[in-house]
């Protein structure tokens, strides 16, 4: 494939469009009337690309080329999953659920026809995974100031101080922050904080981190600490893991030299590890004591006065107690469908319990609205960087350690997303679209210098 440069223009709109993916929320905190400044975003990628299609007889070669190589899964996946994503809000439609909620739903995944101008533009000389990973911890290190900064003045503030404090802080950024009793808040965008935190640790592990990254680890830390969410933790082990686990593949069948298995370098990945594990497991601890101990009077009086204004205040460990009631209410719609119904799911739109626009655990919400045809399209889907990177370790025997730090990541995403809505949102999509191309642009690429490198073998023999 040819691989041409792009202009400074298209450049600079996906910084724009992934910084606003990586730190925007739910994407509504700057809007144009009716459109939030995520769907403008959205739509600009496409109509820029769409004019580059039409007139550039060379992207039109090249995106008509990818559909004809045979290695062609991520875009069947893709375009199985778009059908899907019709099909659903139709079923929905048809069940009687509300327009409004259907499309809803429907806006949350279209994201995945990204796939497309994505395909084109993530690549070297283009768009590059040192571009993305760049975004991405700038995006990492403003989301962690701001969240560190509200929740240590929140914890500095007398009860009549601090209320007027969330009432303005809500305004700024409404429906995208949530309150613990102790004050400490979580920001929509701090799934990509744990990403981040998630390729420093690999980068500190292999030697490879500067000052700036070590900043946005510290910061990131801190603003995970500080939010009491003890599925970052868990993220951040299950990246750990992926981590070793490929080190550990490359060690026994992969290019050993590769690892560089120096002593000092040895101690230093044990350290890491060790201190990570000890970390994650101390503060999950204490994050899951605070949230289950029994609050103060003041901290009491303050929650119901939060509560009243706003649902997004997490006390008592509410938030744990409502995904049990959640998974109840699933469970009944599954087991009142028929054989079809449980195929095809009851449509976007559906009501559970008492939400009507998705609930906290991706993978139950796709198999109550999409079925079982939908739940193992997102599985496969989210598979794709795994199945793509181990590919290409077949053929080159080893794996930068940068693709590690995106495999852990979207691995990390695959368990969190059971916790919160991460997966089938723009927030989880827009990671994982870029991180699909890259692993499939890296694998194709090996393919090719294997196939070279054969063909000279031959020569060379004959």
């Amino acid at each position: 494939m040819k691989n041409k440069e792009i202009s400074k223009f298209e450049r600079y709109f996906l910084y724009i469009l992934f910084f606003e993916l990586f730190a925007g929320g739910g994407g509504r905190l700057i809007t144009f009337g009716p459109l939030s400044i995520r769907q403008v975003l959205f739509a600009g990628i496409f109509i820029i690309f769409t004019v580059r299609f039409i007139v550039n007889a060379d992207t039109r070669k090249e995106i008509i080329g990818y559909f004809r190589h045979p290695n062609t899964m991520i875009f069947w996946i893709a375009l199985l999953m778009t059908a899907w994503i019709f099909m659903s809000s139709i079923v929905g439609i048809v069940h009687g659920h509300g327009v409004g909620p259907v499309i809803t739903d429907f806006l949350r995944v279209i994201y995945v026809i990204l796939i497309v101008p994505l395909v084109y533009y993530v690549g070297e000389k283009r768009f590059s995974v040192n571009d993305l990973v760049r975004c991405l911890f700038v995006a990492a290190g403003v989301v962690a100031l701001m969240t560190v900064l509200i929740s240590l003045i929140g914890k500095f503030m007398d009860d009549a101080s601090f209320h007027q404090f969330y009432q303005w802080v809500n305004s700024l950024m409404p429906g995208n922050l949530f309150f613990r009793p102790s004050r400490g808040v979580f920001y929509k965008s701090g799934f990509l904080v744990m990403f981040a935190v998630i390729i420093s640790l690999v980068k500190l592990a292999e030697k490879e981190i500067n000052w700036s990254e070590i900043v946005v680890l510290v910061l990131g830390l801190m603003s995970i600490i500080l939010s009491e969410t003890r599925g970052l933790y868990l993220g951040i082990l299950v990246g750990m893991v992926t981590y070793v686990a490929v080190k550990i593949v490359v060690y026994f069948w992969g290019d050993r030299q590769s690892l560089n298995l120096s002593k000092g370098m040895s101690i230093r990945r044990l350290v890491v590890l060790l201190v990570t594990v000890s970390l994650c497991g101390f503060f999950y601890t204490n994050a899951t004591v605070a949230r289950f101990s029994k609050p103060t009077p003041a901290e009491i009086r303050q929650e119901n006065q939060l509560k009243k204004k706003d649902h997004s205040v997490a006390g008592d460990d509410i938030s744990l107690n409502s995904r049990f009631v959640l998974l109840s209410a699933a469970m009944n719609i599954i087991k009142s469908e028929s054989a079809v119904g449980v195929t095809v799911g009851n449509g976007y739109g559906t009501t559970i319990g008492n939400t009507n626009t998705g609930i906290e655990m991706s993978f139950v919400d796709i198999l109550v609205e999409q079925g079982v045809v939908g739940l193992i399209l997102w599985l496969v889907f989210a598979l794709l960087p795994l199945y793509y990177f181990f590919r290409s370790f077949l053929l080159s025997r080893q794996l930068a350690d940068i693709y590690i730090g995106l495999l852990g990541s979207t691995m990390s995403m695959i368990l969190v997303t059971n916790i919160n809505p991460f997966l089938n949102s723009p927030i989880g999509l827009g990671f994982l679209l870029p991180v699909t191309v890259i692993a499939y642009k890296t694998f194709i690429n090996d393919k090719t210098r294997h196939n070279l490198g054969s063909s000279y073998d031959q020569l060379a023999h004959n």
